[in-house]
């Protein structure tokens, strides 16, 4: 069978497998936020049956990125078991231009980022059913200690709900389940970094702020998960209901700022200092430039420039620079910044998988050749 041949099963079978991940971030694209049934027993059925589509969905997802990377690893092993044979550059070269063609990196990292989204949906599920859990110990004077998700009777007229009363008062029923709730959302923590507040916000406003807490509840989360300066900025605050909104605004007017955020990411990129060669630092480098860009995109600044890419190349060893210039010079078009990115990950990638052999290779001489001490003879002489 010709290497020609076997990279062209390759390709087929990775682009099933990238149009079937695809199909599944449109289908998780779709889930936005709920709009929930008004009536305890359409509620019951809405929650049970939404959440078992996205725990499936979830792991459908995460299943099949992890295959593909599996299978991606795989072909960079076949190819460099290649490396005494004359087409192994040019397979390398083929196989390195169909990924970027296919955008896999991308699709890899947008599956990643469908999954937090739709964790984030599971977590407004179980808020939801927290408040019917909450409405319905109110009228019946009980707190339920189960998920309704173990107990759904479709067929029954009442609310369908069965619910075991413990030797718990109701109040203090409804305390433990708000303190568990809180428990089990991990609030983030905001440093007064501005570049941060965005994504801080975006977590926050899902897991606290749309949450059916108290303003004085939402203020003390809010406080206890600011650090730092974001701290000393909120210190003159009123600890009471009404100080919330007046937080929120003063956060947003000190930390919200394009223009500050944009400065900030240019100056770190600046100061960004080349890095090593070994797999460790590439991989940090290629993350913190990653966050950068992610940062600047968001501001709605334009990174498609020369200048902007130079100042990426510029943090990489002089060996990655020259590569990324070879390629893009055989690629014969000019990169745009995703481009450039894409082939820094998978250089980053290659680096990676060639440490891994010589960590693995190492290992097994270690197991088969161990250290023998040769014992001196002495020479008798009578």
């Amino acid at each position: 069978m010709s290497q020609k041949f076997l990279l062209k099963n390759v390709k087929l079978k990775m682009t099933r497998n990238l149009n079937y991940l695809a199909t599944l971030i449109t289908e998780a694209n779709e889930y936005r936020e709920w709009e929930f049934p008004s009536t305890i027993p359409e509620l019951e059925l809405f929650l049970l049956s939404n959440r078992q589509r996205l725990q499936n969905l979830i792991s459908t997802i995460k299943s099949r990125r992890e295959y593909i990377i599996e299978y991606y690893n795989n072909c960079n092993n076949t190819i460099n078991d290649l490396l005494l044979q004359e087409e192994q550059s040019k397979v390398e070269q083929e196989f390195d231009e169909y990924w970027v063609e296919k955008k896999g990196e991308t699709l890899l990292q947008e599956a990643e980022y469908v999954v937090r989204q739709l964790e984030k949906r599971l977590v407004e599920l179980e808020c939801q059913e927290t408040i019917m859990k909450q409405d319905i110990s109110k009228k019946t004077g009980q707190t339920p200690s189960i998920s309704i998700s173990h107990q759904i009777n479709p067929n029954s007229a009442e609310t369908q709900t069965q619910l075991v009363t413990p030797p718990v008062a109701p109040q203090l029923g409804y305390m433990l389940e708000r303190r568990l709730l809180g428990n089990e959302l991990k609030i983030p923590q905001f440093n007064g970094k501005p570049s941060e507040f965005a994504p801080f916000w975006e977590l926050f406003e899902e897991l606290v702020h749309k949450q059916p807490y108290s303003n004085i509840e939402k203020l003390s989360i809010l406080l206890s998960s600011c650090k730092g300066d974001a701290a000393r900025a909120l210190q003159m605050i009123p600890r009471t209901g009404d100080s919330y909104e007046k937080a929120i605004s003063q956060l947003k007017a000190q930390y919200e700022d394009p223009k500050q955020i944009t400065l900030q990411m240019i100056r770190q990129l600046k100061s960004m200092k080349q890095c090593r060669e070994d797999a460790r630092s590439l991989r940090n480098n290629l993350s913190d430039v990653h966050a950068v860009i992610a940062t600047l995109e968001r501001q709605g600044e334009t990174v498609n420039t020369t200048y902007m890419q130079s100042m990426v190349l510029e943090t990489f060893p002089q060996t990655i620079q020259d590569e990324m210039a070879k390629k893009e010079f055989d690629s014969d078009k000019t990169w745009t910044m995703t481009e450039l990115l894409d082939n820094l990950t998978l250089a980053v990638k290659r680096k990676e998988h060639i440490a891994n052999l010589k960590n693995t290779s190492n290992n097994e001489y270690s197991v088969f050749h161990t250290s023998t001490r040769t014992t001196q003879l002495t020479r008798c002489v009578g």
